[in-house]
């Protein structure tokens, strides 16, 4: 929501009484009626589209299994695409929002010809691994203007040292000079009210171990994830 409003530059400007954005047109964008493509439609895909529908907007999910004919909608009204449809559901797209692990077969998947596929004007958020997002193509694509806006949380370099942790540019490029891209420090999973959750959780795959019980959320070597 902060980049479909371009928060960021209207935040910076008030914060030294410049209130002009107020009185002039941006190009902020209404997701209401819009349609959301979201690429991982796992739990956390399936979360984020709750939070779609609330504000009005269509889903689409796109999962590595495909659904078993074509496509199909599920319980609460998305339409479920497989990955391999990809290129056709791009140009229907107003946000792409990415939830993907980072993996052989997704490293790279959105490059420049699928940011230039989605619908003039339309947003990205990248909430996965900044290695699925090419990272010129997602920069070059917001200062051409192919791309409205941004939110990203995951990135290409990461500090290494505890005094990187005040220095380390997260990308080749200088995202942090432009306006219409949300960057976080990829946090956008961490809270500390949720880790309460996460314990309890982890106890109860513990004890479904440690009995013999079916554990939940396994995790696939083969696929890496």
């Amino acid at each position: 929501m902060a980049a479909a409003k371009l928060i960021v530059p209207m935040d910076r400007d008030l914060r030294v009484g410049d209130w002009t954005s107020r009185y002039i047109v941006t190009d902020a964008t209404i997701l209401d009626r819009k349609t959301a493509l979201i690429l991982g439609y796992g739990q956390i895909g399936r979360r984020i589209a709750r939070g779609c529908r609330g504000l009005g907007m269509e889903v689409i999910g796109v999962k590595r299994t495909p659904p078993d004919a074509g496509s199909e909608r599920d319980a609460e009204g998305a339409e479920v695409h497989a990955i391999a449809e990809l290129a056709t559901l791009l140009p229907r797209a107003d946000a792409l929002i990415m939830v993907l692990p980072e993996t052989p077969e997704t490293a790279g998947m959105i490059g420049a010809r699928e940011l230039a596929a989605l619908r003039p004007g339309a947003l990205l958020v990248n909430v996965g691994r900044g290695p699925t997002l090419d990272e010129a193509a997602i920069y070059n694509a917001l200062r051409g203007g192919t791309l409205r806006a941004a939110g990203i949380d995951v990135w290409y370099a990461y500090p290494q040292t505890l005094e990187e942790r005040t220095s380390k540019a997260p990308s080749r490029f200088p995202f942090h000079e432009l306006d219409n891209v949300v960057m976080s420090p990829h946090r956008g999973g961490w809270l500390s009210e949720a880790e309460v959750d996460r314990l309890d959780q982890l106890a109860a795959l513990l004890n479904a171990a440690a009995t013999g019980q079916p554990m939940a959320n396994r995790v696939d070597k083969a696929l890496g994830y």
